[in-house]
């Protein structure tokens, strides 16, 4: 639909303008803001050219399907195109980092794509002679409400009431429920495209395109997942919020919730023991086993920085690590790399005294030997004395003797 200037200053002034949502996004939109540009630029371009609709917008009677991309790109006014760009500048970016920029790519020009060919299919149905191209960026955007209204079913958007605002008053910024405002979005259009079926309007609002762009939407978030992700980062958020307002119960039954459906997050699992640390002693035993979880976690992810530090975690918990004695010594040298010495002696001493017989005990006294030697000299030449004679042809033993003689 065209939004002449009046119309655009009506709407500006007397109604809330939608400025931002609740949301903070942490990666530059980098496709969102790309499109923005493009779409300006196409107006900017064509607006003096009277013939560029019907060469690049989408004519049901005489379609060239390249304007199934072309025509997503043009509008008819200002106004249309402001209201466009103002959804696309809203909803994107938080699309875009939920699916990822060729994703979000992909979803904007598929759902716009989708809109047009259905809005092509009704009227092609209905046998009407409509020689109105179809132009304007709404079905693609229609495909970005979708899985934000999925993936963030939670979220607000703010608004801000001009009227309210040279009144003085407190509430000219409002918040509603995204959800909500979309719900009523959804329902215009599905109202509007029945009327539409039972008296045509050509050259109006094209509801079906919107509905077909809304539909595309909803198939890429099922597809993607969205929905399970938004699930478990409401989740994770309850999570934290109960924690850090002392509901214990509550925190734990979420924070068990979300590893039920991704049990491989090594964070959450960290986070999880921390809680269980401090709730109970018999939760400490579980506690024990959710950052043994987390550390076995980090590893098979091939993060050893990461496992060291919830190994060091474990230990100024007073948590003990069953791990095995490879694992002990991988973590022990990623510990000593992150300069968490103290981590590092903790899980070598562990090797050399729990599993002296394994293959691994032969290294974990060498760098034991040589981790204490600044800070426990004694226990040092101990320890490498202890290793000559557990070891006398390994290829490390003469240097290990040098560094004995060394030792005042």
């Amino acid at each position: 639909m065209s939004l002449s200037p009046y119309w655009l200053l009506f709407l500006t002034v007397l109604l809330p303008l939608p400025y931002s949502t609740d949301r903070r996004g942490l990666r530059f939109p980098w496709i969102t803001y790309s499109l923005i540009a493009l779409n300006v630029i196409a107006y900017l371009l064509t607006f003096h050219t009277p013939t560029a609709f019907e060469r690049w917008g989408l004519i049901p009677n005489h379609p060239h399907f390249t304007a199934l991309l072309t025509g997503i790109f043009l509008h008819v006014s200002v106004g249309h195109l402001f209201w466009n760009m103002v959804f696309l500048w809203l909803f994107g970016p938080h699309v875009e980092e939920a699916l990822g920029r060729e994703a979000f790519l992909a979803l904007y020009l598929g759902g716009g794509i989708a809109a047009g060919l259905l809005h092509m299919a009704i009227i092609l149905t209905r046998g009407e002679i409509v020689a109105v191209p179809l132009v304007g960026a709404s079905g693609a955007i229609s495909a970005i409400l979708a899985p934000f209204a999925i993936r963030f079913h939670r979220a607000q958007i703010r608004l801000y009431w001009l009227p309210a605002a040279l009144a003085f008053r407190s509430w000219s910024q409002l918040e509603v429920p995204a959800v909500a405002g979309l719900g009523l979005w959804l329902l215009q259009n599905i109202g509007g495209g029945l009327l539409f079926l039972w008296k045509p309007e050509p050259g109006g609002t094209a509801y079906w395109a919107h509905i077909g762009g809304f539909v595309f939407g909803l198939v890429a978030a099922e597809l993607t997942g969205l929905l399970r992700d938004g699930h478990q980062d409401y989740l994770l958020q309850d999570a934290r919020s109960a924690a850090a307002q002392g509901s214990s119960e509550v925190a734990l039954r979420k924070y068990r919730a979300f590893l039920d459906r991704d049990p491989a997050n090594a964070d959450v699992r960290a986070e999880l023991s921390r809680l269980l640390a401090v709730s109970s002693e018999t939760g400490r035993v579980e506690s024990g086993l959710e950052m043994l979880a987390a550390v076995r976690g980090c590893l098979k992810q091939e993060n050893s920085a990461a496992a060291a530090k919830y190994a060091g975690e474990a230990r100024a918990l007073g948590l003990k690590l069953m791990l095995s004695p490879h694992e002990r010594l991988r973590v022990a040298s990623a510990a000593e790399g992150i300069g968490d010495t103290e981590t590092a002696i903790t899980l070598l001493r562990a090797i050399t005294e729990e599993t002296g017989q394994a293959p691994e005990d032969q290294m974990a006294r060498l760098k034991l030997g040589q981790l204490l030697r600044a800070q426990q000299p004694a226990e040092s030449r101990a320890v490498l004395t202890e290793f000559l004679s557990r070891y006398p042809q390994s290829e490390w033993a003469r240097s290990v003797r040098d560094s004995l003689q060394t030792y005042v």
